[in-house]
């Protein structure tokens, strides 16, 4: 890992969140997944019918451990329907000042997320997933109008998975996402689930880092649960081990910000990853990097 980068390191601020930055300066931010398609407190995904109380619970037990361990964190509301989303993008804000992550399979639900967040008067506290090559003119216009600065721009072209490929495509979809509005991108360098080729997306952390400037991350949360081996040989109380080693290594890759999967796995995950946050202030703090804010996790642990 560099612990500096040549090139100035942009941060952006997101409901109070800072994401980017020199490493050390910032802790890394966390966008943990509520209401995803099979999660059992969701009984009618369709509908946005869910038990209120568990919910509440996973964003509490979230802002705790932002809390305790000075983490900052989204919540990336998955949604299959306008419907649901509606309800669901009522429900969270009444519960945290988190930032919203608008999550969706389809571009049309994205839209309508979008308008949504328009309409509740919570646009600036909203992040967008995501624009990508071959996205469409009207969900761009439709992003535009939303009001929302904030996106996952995605380095991913299926047909050239190298880290060359991945440098080339996001040209295009940093150029896709200004023309939607954004002026705060959140480069994800799209890593696939487990498989050979894993590592490519995490060797093109500090490259896109050092060229652009961007804060950048990825999806760090469907990798652990993708391993057949892990399933085949490690007992699902232990699996949390392989989960938090898998963030501590993209954070010392140089990420800014990842997406852990569930948001009820908090209370392993901010701690280990505010750990790693320390040891990489520390480090950074030999080559004149301070933290920038007084929640860093290094002064919750040493103060």
């Amino acid at each position: 890992m560099s612990f500096k980068f040549n090139t100035q390191q942009k941060i952006y601020d997101l409901a109070g969140a800072k994401i980017g930055g020199q490493p050390g300066e910032n802790p890394t931010f966390l966008i943990g997944s509520i209401f995803w398609l099979g999660q059992k407190m969701v009984t009618d995904a369709n509908k946005g019918i869910f038990d209120a109380k568990a919910a509440e619970q996973i964003i509490n037990t979230c802002q705790i451990q932002s809390d305790i361990t000075g983490v900052k964190f989204a919540l990336d509301i998955v949604g299959t329907t306008d419907a649901a989303f509606e309800k669901y993008i009522d429900f969270v804000p009444k519960h945290t000042d988190a930032p919203l992550m608008l999550d969706a399979m389809s571009p049309k639900t994205r839209m309508g997320a979008a308008n949504l967040a328009k309409k509740m008067g919570l646009s600036n506290r909203c992040l967008y997933n995501s624009v990508y090559k071959g996205v469409t003119d009207s969900e761009l216009a439709n992003l535009k109008d939303s009001g929302i600065k904030m996106s996952i721009v995605l380095a991913d072209d299926p047909k050239d998975t190298t880290m060359e490929g991945k440098m080339k495509v996001i040209v295009e979809a940093l150029a896709l996402a200004e023309k939607g509005g954004i002026t705060k991108p959140l480069i994800d360098t799209a890593i696939p689930a487990f498989e050979p080729d894993m590592g490519t997306a995490v060797r093109t952390i500090p490259i896109m880092k050092e060229k652009y400037g961007h804060p950048v991350g990825l999806g760090s949360g469907n990798v652990v649960t993708t391993m057949g081996w892990v399933k085949a040989n490690v007992a699902k109380e232990f699996r949390p081990g392989c989960r938090t080693s898998t963030n501590s290594i993209m954070q010392m890759a140089g990420a800014n910000w990842l997406m852990i999967g569930p948001a009820e796995q908090a209370e392993w995950i901010f701690p280990a990853v505010a750990v790693t946050d320390t040891y990489i202030a520390s480090a950074a703090g030999d080559l004149g990097t301070r933290p920038l804010e007084e929640s860093h996790p290094i002064y919750k642990m040493f103060m």
